[in-house]
């Protein structure tokens, strides 16, 4: 069923990419003339190698806020392989499945907490590429609001950015006073799911407790981001395409990752493309032909060379185990 499920996926993603071409939203040929520029390459993996190593330092400190310490340099292999899996490997087992099992491996006595940190590690990436898109929503506020949906876009991403930490202040506050509930938690319970539910428990007050250290990782994870809209705005002055002020793809690329996390083609091919063509023309105030998603597409291959030291790693840890399970 997995493999159908993936022919699913590549189907999707050839759709749109043929879609694009079709449209004059791709364009392979200035991928080719445009990409094998020397600035372009140096530029490109420079903010790559800069987005992995600040996305290592977003894992690392929420491993030590659940008193989690690994050295930091497996944590930013770790972060290697991650991304070039879910970039690379058309599969089912995904990076953040790998980042799972060597990180409960290296952390047996903290497995569950160590596994959470990595669901925390994506849900802090998405908050941030959302923090970014508002920040450059309000940095080019009139060019977005005369745009119908990226009027809506705006108000979706405000409520999220805005209401998500206020909700999650309010229930953090309400629940404990709810006695029979805290009662009720605080009892032990046999069985695995409770045993699941106990650690999620524990994790949510090791995150509460470590306050400071989120929104850290949050800080770093805006700088990730940071470096990939720069990569962008290189590629697309390099090849003369910035036809958009360039704070407005502080708009239309935390908006296009947000869309490339859907999981309807492997790695979001094609996905984050249309939808960073579709954004970057709503803010053009003049129309006119340009093949924005050339950018993007460019960016996706330079990110996908800056990760191949994950395959290394991959092999490393693959020939490691079997060395120590033949001793």
């Amino acid at each position: 069923m997995r493999w159908v499920w993936m022919f699913l996926k590549l189907m999707v993603a050839v759709g749109v990419v043929w879609f694009l071409l079709n449209q004059g939203k791709l364009d392979l040929s200035l991928f080719v003339d445009g990409s094998i520029g020397f600035k372009i390459i140096i530029v490109t993996l420079l903010c790559n190698i800069f987005t992995f190593f600040f996305m290592a330092m977003r894992w690392n400190v929420l491993l030590r806020s659940q008193k989690v310490t690994l050295p930091f340099r497996w944590v930013h292999s770790m972060t290697y392989l991650c991304v070039c899996f879910n970039l690379l490997v058309p599969g089912a087992v995904g990076g953040d499945a790998l980042r799972m099992g060597y990180a409960a491996q290296a952390v047996p006595e903290r497995k569950g907490a160590t596994i959470l940190t990595v669901f925390a590690d994506r849900f802090i990436g998405l908050y941030a590429l959302l923090v970014l898109s508002f920040i450059g929503v309000l940095i080019s506020f009139s060019a977005v609001m005369s745009v119908t949906p990226l009027k809506f876009m705006f108000f979706a991403v405000s409520i999220i950015v805005v209401g998500g930490p206020l909700a999650v202040v309010v229930l953090l506050t309400l629940l404990p006073r709810i006695t029979w509930l805290r009662s009720y938690i605080d009892t032990p319970h046999p069985g695995r799911i409770w045993q699941t539910i106990n650690t999620i428990i524990d994790a949510v007050r090791h995150f509460v407790s470590a306050k400071g250290k989120v929104i850290l990782a949050i800080f770093f994870s805006m700088l990730a981001q940071i470096f990939q809209v720069i990569s962008l705005v290189w590629i697309a002055y390099s090849l003369d395409m910035l036809t958009i002020p360039a704070e407005n793809f502080f708009v239309a690329a935390p908006l296009a990752w947000v869309a490339n996390v859907i999981p309807i083609s492997p790695g979001g091919l094609g996905v984050g493309e249309a939808a960073f063509d579709q954004i970057c023309h709503w803010m053009q105030p003049v129309e006119i032909v340009t093949a924005f998603g050339t950018v993007f597409f460019i960016n996706r291959i330079f990110q996908m060379l800056a990760s191949l030291p994950g395959f290394y790693i991959y092999i490393f840890y693959k020939h490691k185990k079997s060395a120590a399970v033949s001793d």
